[in-house]
């Protein structure tokens, strides 16, 4: 009844509207206005074509947006009035980014990425199976795409061990096969019952046996002690008794793996003894409390002569202030050339200032030190404790590593700066794994840092904010802008899913394989055969050692690559959780590497069988470990 009543209303009120001269005026009013609104538009939308570089500069109406306005600048109104850039929604804002040579790469390879897009779609739709029927020719062309496809990827034609021999093993019993993997892969870590140890290990497990009888190691090697250390915690006899023997006069470096039993005192006392005598090195896994404000009283009232610290490695320092830590800077800054902080929770902004005081080139002493290494893991700094440790002075100029992960404040602008602070591309190794909040931006800031070409390594892991358009980019050339980085060591584990691909992969690897030369730029377009790329480029070096992919959507076109760029250079390789990963794959990827690669993780690849596991061609040597591979396919528990 009352939407009866409201259409009569409007009909009463639209029909008494007849004949009258204030309404034929009013109508005349809102034609002139629509008229006048038109050619506005009009010149808003000629304007804007003429000089897209600059904003229109004609009267535009308040209530009438561009997007919402009924009335469009082109004679066909509404047809293509509500057209949107390819790849976007109707609903979306297109964000219009600077127009530096990074921002264009990523916009061309975005469209390019759209352009695909919509051509497999409209493939998928123009699909002519599902409208012709059979031809006689079909098994033919079959035959000829897969060939193809073989010729494309070579890892579809490798064959396993057990395949080439004569012998057929696919009737052997399951368990026994699995027994044998797993005795095999016991004796490669040293815990099989005919594995032979060496004759150090021998002599390691002797000593920790009778460590108690041992009043002194004598002049012996860092390296002894430390592995002496490890076995001493192992077995529980790391106390106060071993670590007296452990940090005995005359040692230069101090290295703990585990501080739970040592007391402060008696740390106090080791250090009185020890920072006179030429002690070079602090290095200390779950401090505890043997590391605090009476510790750092010790080490600042030797006499700076006497003091020569390079190097101060804490984790799990919860007794370390930060005034106290500011304080060890100033002591040890003459020296001092490595810091390295994991989980202190006491640090804040003072220690950033003293970094800034103490290792500035303003500092009228003469006296100031280098810092080469900044390590900072899990410490609560804040934002603007990080911009001003970048921006208030030159002390991270001469940087060669920078660590800075999950640190909760971490952002883009503070790479920004940070990395900014850095001159001349000195840096070697960057880490900012744990840190989410990072987008693309940092790519371009770490490209534009490596001016000199020194980055070898690169630790991104974690970083969910990545983009494939982002790393494709970072990982090919661009005029005005660095080459890409020839790196050694590449983490790009637990980003996001689809981001880190084949694409980005392969070109990671051509970049770190690769001599820079004028056919570089003609190199990079893509070619359908992995194993085609060392030839097509002359001067190939050495490319990735290690690799870590872990929850990537890498498949085997990635193994093939990294055969083809790394074959001579590759130890390790984690490729956990890497779904899309097949038997054939690996398998290519094994029997192409050399003897140096000694190390594969593959925790959570269900899909692979005993075709590569029994079945690649290093099984025999015994010296490839293959970590994780007792993942069974659904249900029990794993026999490791």
């Amino acid at each position: 009844h009352f939407s009866f009543c409201t259409m009569s209303n409007r009909r009463r009120t639209r029909n008494s509207g007849n004949g009258n001269p204030e309404t034929e005026t009013a109508a005349d009013e809102g034609l002139q206005a629509m008229r006048e609104r038109n050619r506005v538009v009009a010149e808003r939308e000629a304007s804007r074509l003429a000089r897209p570089d600059q904003p229109a500069t004609s009267n535009t109406f308040g209530h009438a947006p561009k997007g919402k306005s009924a009335v469009m600048s082109t004679p066909f109104g509404q047809m293509f009035g509500g057209r949107t850039p390819l790849g976007t929604k109707p609903d979306m804002v297109v964000e219009e980014e600077w127009c530096g040579p990074f921002s264009v790469a990523r916009q061309m390879i975005a469209a390019r990425e759209d352009a695909r897009r919509i051509r497999e779609e409209q493939q998928a739709e123009d699909d002519p199976n599902s409208s012709k029927g059979s031809h006689p020719l079909d098994g033919l062309m079959e035959i000829a795409l897969e060939k193809k496809r073989r010729l494309e990827n070579p890892s579809m034609n490798w064959v396993s061990r057990h395949q080439r021999s004569s012998n057929d093993v696919s009737n052997a019993n399951y368990y026994a096969k699995r027994r044998k993997r797993f005795n095999q892969q016991k004796n490669l870590m040293g815990n099989g019952v005919n594995y032979v140890p060496s004759l150090f290990q021998l002599c390691v497990n002797y000593l920790v046996e009778n460590f108690e009888h041992i009043e002194t190691l004598g002049l012996v090697d860092h390296s002894i002690r430390r592995a002496l250390c490890e076995r001493l915690v192992a077995q529980g006899k790391m106390n106060g008794a071993a670590f007296d023997v452990l940090a005995e006069m005359g040692v230069e470096t101090l290295e703990l793996v585990d501080c739970a039993q040592v007391t402060q005192d008696q740390f106090c006392d080791a250090l009185r003894v020890l920072l006179p005598s030429g002690l070079r090195a602090i290095l200390l896994k779950h401090c505890g409390r043997c590391f605090g404000s009476q510790a750092v009283q010790v080490i600042t009232e030797i006499n700076s002569d006497e003091l020569e610290l390079f190097a101060i490695s804490l984790a799990g320092a919860y007794l370390l202030k930060d005034e106290d830590v500011a304080r060890l800077i100033g002591a040890a800054s003459r020296t001092l050339s490595s810091i390295d902080l994991t989980a202190c929770p006491l640090i804040g902004p003072q220690f950033c200032q003293a970094l800034g005081e103490h290792f500035s080139s303003s500092v009228g002493d003469g006296f100031t030190g280098c810092l080469l290494e900044l390590s900072l893991q899990n410490i609560p700094l804040t934002k603007e404790a990080l911009l001003t440790l970048g921006a208030s002075s030159d002390a991270l100029s001469n940087l060669k590593s920078l660590k800075l992960k999950e640190i909760d404040t971490v952002d883009d602008e503070v790479v920004s700066i940070i990395l900014n602070s850095i001159e001349g591309g000195s840096l070697e190794g960057i880490d900012l794994s744990g840190n989410p909040q990072l987008t693309d931006e940092i790519l371009s800031c770490i490209r534009r840092c490596n001016g000199s070409g020194n980055l070898r390594a690169l630790q991104l892991s974690g970083l969910t904010s990545l983009t494939a358009i982002g790393l494709e980019a970072f990982f090919t050339h661009i005029d005005d802008l660095p080459s890409p980085p020839m790196l050694r060591k590449l983490d790009l584990s637990q980003c996001s899913y689809n981001e880190v691909n084949d694409a980005v992969l392969t070109l990671a690897a051509k970049a770190a394989s690769f001599k820079r030369s004028s056919t570089y730029a003609a190199n990079e377009e893509d070619n359908p055969n992995p194993e085609t790329l060392v030839s097509d480029v002359s001067g190939a070096r050495k490319g990735l050692v290690h690799i870590s992919i872990i929850g990537t959507s890498v498949s085997d076109k990635s193994m093939e690559t990294l055969a083809a760029t790394c074959s001579s250079s590759l130890e390790e390789l984690d490729i956990s959780f890497c779904v899309n990963v097949s038997d054939k794959g690996l398998g290519y990827l094994v029997s192409k590497l050399g003897c140096q690669f000694t190390k594969l993780h593959v925790w959570g690849l269900a899909q692979l069988t005993e075709e590569f596991l029994d079945g690649h061609d290093r099984v025999e040597e015994g010296v490839l470990e293959i970590v994780g591979v007792w993942m069974k396919k659904s249900g029990g528990r794993s026999l490791r």
